[in-house]
């Protein structure tokens, strides 16, 4: 079986948004997958272009905040190695915290001030979009941490984030550092 092509034009990126309305707040936070990335699974070929991939966050999605949970290593596998930079060249504010894709944030506190950095944008009227590789895992992790930073309980916080975003959160390692969050 070919593996199914993914591109910029032909498979635009989507962002699949937080319901914050009831929760008063202005803004936006969305989750997506990792923007330009150049990238080959058993079943996907991704052969995206960076500039496209970002000018439709902005553009389409209104993006004024980027926030990417790639490590180093991930962003030049994916061949966006500039992702940030070229984030910040069409107006975009970014915010960067490496996590491994299995694995959870090293620092508790790092990762809470990232939290409250996304909520504040979000506060503020602003939208904000967190990514990693396919927007699953660690960005539903984040994601879900926003919630419960806006007063979510932790497992509806969860179960948010898994309705909006098909196959959010199927590792127990970031179901567990979600409510370990909430317990700070």
């Amino acid at each position: 079986m070919q593996p199914q092509v993914q591109t910029s034009s032909d498979s635009p990126i989507q962002v699949d948004f937080l319901p914050l309305a009831e929760l008063g707040i202005p803004g936006r936070i969305g989750l997506t997958l990792a923007p330009g990335q150049l990238f080959l699974d058993s079943t996907t070929v991704y052969d995206r272009d960076l500039v496209s991939d970002l000018n439709r966050l902005r553009q389409v999605y209104g993006i004024d905040q980027l926030v990417c949970l790639l490590e180093p290593e991930e962003l030049k596998d994916l061949g966006i190695p500039h992702l940030l930079a070229e984030a910040e060249a069409i107006g975009m504010t970014t915010a960067w915290l490496p996590i491994s894709d299995e694995g959870v944030p090293a620092s508790m506190p790092e990762f809470a001030a990232l939290v409250a950095r996304v909520v504040q944008t979000a506060s503020n009227g602003k939208s904000a979009v967190i990514h990693c590789r396919g927007g699953r895992g660690r960005t539903g992790m984040l994601a879900a941490c926003c919630l419960v930073q806006l007063g979510h309980d932790p497992e509806l916080a969860i179960q948010t984030v898994q309705q909006i975003r098909t196959g959010a959160l199927q590792a127990e390692n970031k179901r567990h550092y979600i409510h370990q969050f909430a317990s700070i």
